[in-house]
């Protein structure tokens, strides 16, 4: 495996309320390698999106963010000032939210709000020449004329052209590592597969690496090359896309893909996955996954590191990880 561009190491989130500490992020470890898609999964809860907004320096306090490292090519964003991470947040690490028409500012034009990133990184000095860029970013996400569409405000948008836009806001300064956050949310089907392949093109033409934040794992082997399953705030399984889909080595990652339902066989029972995740505030100190998985034995109940594999790794001590 070459360098990742994206280094995470032992990533903490917590959130202190009036009845505990929610740890929603508890021990996280990834990596995002160039050019590559990567799929984080897992159900609501699991800290998908919390794991990347602490990335992103993102987490407002109250809550506690630490980490033994967040490396971006080689510099630890950690130990950043508040000036230099803006400039890597935005420039060089794009994100993408859920819901378009909430991340996107309701009382600016669409041109303003593209306009406002390439001036807030000092892209392009003369508005003429930012006004040129919005128009091409308009043009690059398949947006029909581009030069019109910059007067239109979010509302009068259609959900897939307002995701469209929105992706043309992270793309503004050509970042090297886009995150979407569940792209395909409230989108209907159609819709959904043209902004999946839309971010599969521009991956591949830009030459950046793409991190798919997802519940769904279907998405996940169709657009990605590697995956990373979470629960309960940790990786429980990583791995290629394809493996891990059709040989899954963690049992909560095989209720997954039990859970899909598949056109070729549908007369296939759907089986969902019985409970529901642990209270964040009091983690198991087990597995977190034990009191829903069916394969449950005396060893669960004691802390399960993940275990190295060839081609990833899998937190489970029931499991084959060679």
């Amino acid at each position: 495996m070459t360098d990742p561009v994206l280094r995470i190491r032992g990533l903490h989130v917590g959130f202190p309320t009036d009845t505990g500490i929610v740890r929603a992020v508890d021990g996280v470890d990834l990596d995002v390698l160039a050019g590559e898609c990567l799929g984080v999964v897992g159900e609501s809860g699991s800290g998908k999106t919390v794991t990347f907004l602490a990335t992103l320096g993102l987490v407002a306090p109250p809550g506690v963010v630490t980490a033994e490292t967040i490396s971006w090519k080689g510099r630890d964003l950690l130990k950043l000032r508040a000036a230099e991470m803006r400039a890597v947040r935005g420039r060089e690490i794009a994100l993408t939210m859920q819901d378009a028409l909430t991340a996107l500012n309701p009382v600016l034009s669409i041109g303003t709000q593209i306009d406002e990133t390439l001036a807030a990184h000092g892209a392009y000095r003369s508005s003429t020449d930012r006004r040129a860029r919005a128009v091409e970013l308009l043009q690059l996400v398949g947006i029909p004329e581009p030069a019109r569409r910059l007067r239109a405000y979010p509302y009068e948008l259609s959900g897939g052209m307002r995701q469209r836009a929105m992706i043309a806001v992270a793309l503004a300064c050509g970042p090297d590592l886009l995150i979407a956050d569940e792209p395909t949310t409230a989108l209907d089907v159609t819709v959904q597969a043209q902004v999946l392949e839309l971010l599969g093109d521009l991956r591949a033409r830009l030459g950046m690496s793409l991190v798919l934040v997802t519940h769904n794992l279907a998405i996940v082997a169709e657009h990605c090359d590697r995956v990373a399953v979470m629960y309960a705030g940790q990786v429980v399984e990583t791995g290629p896309a394809v493996r891990v889909v059709s040989a899954p080595r963690h049992p909560y990652t095989a209720g997954l893909v039990a859970s899909i339902p598949t056109v070729d066989r549908l007369d296939a029972e759907i089986v969902p996955i019985p409970g529901r995740i642990p209270d964040p505030r009091a983690w198991p100190t087990g597995c977190r996954f034990a009191d829903r998985c069916g394969y449950r034995a005396d060893d669960c109940a004691t802390p399960q590191p993940m275990r190295p594999a060839t081609d990833g790794g899998v937190r489970c001590c029931l499991a084959d990880a060679a």
